[in-house]
């Protein structure tokens, strides 16, 4: 009986062990050229992208919807490797198609560019939903992208949580700079931050990049400063257009129902609103913006008096 059992024991460790194991599988498809790009069926495929650093520049397109939920079991629990990180971005393309990935988990509450893919640069994402993500990181976290520089975004979305130990946390993406855009995206996700630039959609906005047709309805929780509804700050002839936000906002200094900070004459809202509630422990708080700085433009936008619960739109 004593060796019955212990064989069973065996047997039943090996199982478990197979279940939480990580194995990459080449994608049978495509050669990672834009004209015939690697299709990505499985959660193995999307691990042979995480382990061939040498592939991030290469074409994607997702062909089914991969479930990612024992990524949470993955690397001592730490979970999913982002793809592209500061010493190697993300330069290709991923389409999506249509298709989701469900689930994912990212536990690195002590490392940087944090998301499905941790940092691109002049790379596209467009048609993919990352929904049910466990997502925690330090600077630079979002569901989809941790840091998007010079890249677009498009027809995508996220459903869950998002937490950053730092700055730069955002529902879909952390920070938006470098001429990126982002359009026709939205966020679901509950989203916290310990330190600046947080926000349902996006961090920060910055460096002439773009955000249009898009929304957050997620919770939005900061412990500092810059927090906001859609994005936490927006500067340096940046632009949030047809857009809006839902959730509730709370947080310290700088805190608005759509954006926590707007900075420079050269930042653009246009055509946008926000409806929740709204709380910061300090003055800037607004029920659209947190504080107005140095004259941005705001137009045909407004925030709902009763709901965020404040009185005035922003603060001078």
């Amino acid at each position: 009986m004593k060796k019955i059992l212990t064989s069973s024991l065996v047997i039943l460790l090996a199982m478990s062990a197979s279940l939480l194991a990580q194995t990459a599988t080449a994608p049978s498809f495509g050669n990672g050229d834009p004209d015939s790009s690697y299709q990505i069926s499985t959660l193995e495929h999307l691990f042979w992208i995480t382990e061939n650093t040498d592939k991030w520049d290469k074409s994607y397109i997702q062909t089914a919807n991969i479930d990612a939920f024992s990524t949470s079991g993955w690397d001592n629990n730490s979970g999913f490797s982002p793809i592209g990180n500061n010493s190697t971005k993300f330069t290709g393309s991923y389409d999506g198609d249509g298709y989701t990935i469900n689930g994912l988990t990212i536990d690195r509450s002590s490392t940087n560019y944090i998301g499905l893919f941790g940092y691109t640069d002049g790379a596209t994402i467009q048609d993919l939903g990352v929904t049910n993500v466990n997502i925690k990181g330090k600077h630079y976290v979002g569901a989809l992208v941790g840091r998007n520089e010079g890249s677009t975004i498009s027809n995508c979305y996220s459903t869950g949580s998002v937490t950053g130990d730092a700055k730069f946390v955002g529902g879909l993406v952390g920070w938006v700079l470098d001429t990126s855009t982002v359009s026709n995206c939205y966020s679901t996700s509950t989203v916290r931050g310990s330190h600046w630039y947080v926000g349902g959609l996006a961090g920060q906005v910055s460096d002439n990049s773009t955000v249009s047709n898009c929304y957050s309805t997620g919770s939005v929780t900061g412990s500092s400063n810059y927090v906001g509804g859609l994005a936490g700050l927006v500067r340096d002839t940046s632009t949030i257009s047809n857009s809006y936000s839902t959730g509730t906002v709370t947080g310290n200094n700088y805190v608005g129902g759509l954006a926590g900070y707007l900075y420079n004459s050269t930042v653009s809202v246009i055509n946008c609103y926000s409806t929740g509630s709204v709380t910061g422990n300090e003055s800037d708080v607004g029920g659209l913006v947190g504080r107005l700085r140095y004259d941005p433009t705001v137009s045909n936008s407004f925030w709902d008096t009763q709901t965020s619960g404040q009185g005035s739109s922003a603060a001078d």
